[in-house]
């Protein structure tokens, strides 16, 4: 017997969806009116078009969609269903205007499953890079509640502020990984084309040369002998910092360790404390429960400790007792952040306390931000200063010494 997937209005006005077997299109409709809704979409499900997440993502290509593509996307599709528009009718409006390739793919693919009975949330669960399970949950709350405008605007306005949040920290690394690989590119080619041909100039005065000269020379001698040797172990200490990072215990070391370098570690933890704080606030206010959002939260955090310690909260949160406490017992959270969390728990706005928090340490990363850089930056010139001036320096004492090298 054939499953039909359907879209109807049910008898208090509720946009429902789901699937109903029938032994042909009539019976369904049949049955479906006898329940006294209204169908909107009916279309017969093909056994084959069951996929996992992410499967037909794979379909439709990898082609990148930025993070700033799906918070327009969202803006816009709020939009669209504010001024009463159907969502189909929006999708295939952002379809045919999106210039991502990818993105309108995708948003072509969710109105045919639409189309199909499929919900919106449903929809998007098939592609997890795009639509993390946060987003997806916050959809199927917007529409369980027939208030999915609304949802949306508000995704789109935490959207905004993640990328900012993303955009100002990187814009404070970005500086100093320049300077960084100029310096080390600039040494690169002092040892392997400038030393070698000013070498030769010195052959002659063999162990007259200062010792600062003869172990420049000779490690340039070495750094071109057994360049694929050193290429090799490179490649080999890349790929094991990569596998030892993609384990749970190496993330959580490497965190752990980032947190404490002065400076950097401050600014990336009010950066993990501002995105917990949003992202728990605008879960709580889309109706979702304080312990399904710890749930959410836990697996969008990028921060190896933050997990460890949400999890904990979480445990403790499934056992009644409230959220401000655990939090505080976690060590990660400064007590201005558990105060503010308790006092929204007693007054019933822990969602805007949540939102405050948010925003209190957002101009905190900004500081944070201006802080790194003033004292980074000096640092990492200082240091490439030296080093490049140290080999300078080396080949500028055998000429300032030509006269009793040649005594």
């Amino acid at each position: 017997m054939p499953d039909f997937q359907y879209r109807a209005l049910s008898a208090d006005g509720q946009t429902v969806s789901g699937n109903v077997s029938a032994v042909n299109r009539p019976e369904a409709v049949s049955y479906l009116k006898s329940q006294g809704i209204r169908i909107l979409e009916l279309a017969e499900k093909d056994p084959a078009a069951k996929t996992e997440p992410g499967a037909v993502e794979q379909k439709l290509g990898r082609g990148r969609v930025k993070r700033e593509d799906i918070q327009v996307f969202t803006s816009q599709l709020a939009a669209l269903l504010s001024a009463g528009i159907v969502l189909s009718q929006g999708l295939h409006i952002l379809g045919e205007q999106t210039e991502n390739e990818t993105l309108a793919s995708i948003i072509r693919k969710i109105r045919e499953d639409i189309t199909g009975g499929s919900s919106l949330s449903d929809a998007m669960a098939k592609f997890p890079r795009q639509f993390n399970r946060m987003y997806c949950n916050m959809i199927r709350v917007g529409e369980s509640g027939g208030v999915l405008d609304v949802v949306l605007r508000q995704l789109s306005g935490f959207l905004e502020a993640e990328n900012a949040l993303r955009s100002n920290l990187t814009t404070a690394l970005a500086y100093p990984f320049v300077v960084i690989l100029v310096g080390i590119g600039s040494i690169a080619v002092l040892v392997t084309f400038v030393i070698p041909r000013l070498g030769s100039v010195f052959a002659d005065f063999g162990s007259n040369l200062p010792m600062a000269t003869s172990i420049l020379i000779s490690t340039s001698d070495y750094v071109l002998t057994y360049w694929w040797l050193i290429l090799a172990l490179l490649a080999g200490a890349v790929y094991g910092i990569r596998h030892f990072l993609q384990s749970p215990q190496g993330k959580e070391l490497f965190d752990e360790y980032v947190d404490k370098i002065p400076a950097l570690g401050s600014m990336l933890i009010k950066a993990q404390i501002s995105r917990f704080s949003r992202t728990m606030g605008t879960l709580i206010k889309s109706g979702i429960p304080v312990l399904n959002a710890l749930t959410l939260v836990v697996e969008t955090s990028s921060n190896a400790v933050l997990r460890r310690s949400l999890r904990q909260v979480a445990e403790k949160v499934k056992k009644g007792e409230g959220l401000a406490q655990p939090l505080r017992e976690t060590g990660f959270f400064p007590p201005m952040v558990t105060n503010l969390i308790a006092v929204g728990e007693e007054s019933g706005k822990l969602d805007e306390m949540m939102f405050q928090v948010a925003n209190t340490y957002d101009q905190e990363v900004q500081h944070a931000i201006k802080r790194f850089i003033t004292l980074f930056e000096p640092l990492v010139i200082v240091i490439l200063a030296v080093g490049v001036g140290g080999i300078l320096m080396a080949f500028l004492l055998p000429i300032l010494n030509i006269s009793n090298m040649i005594n």
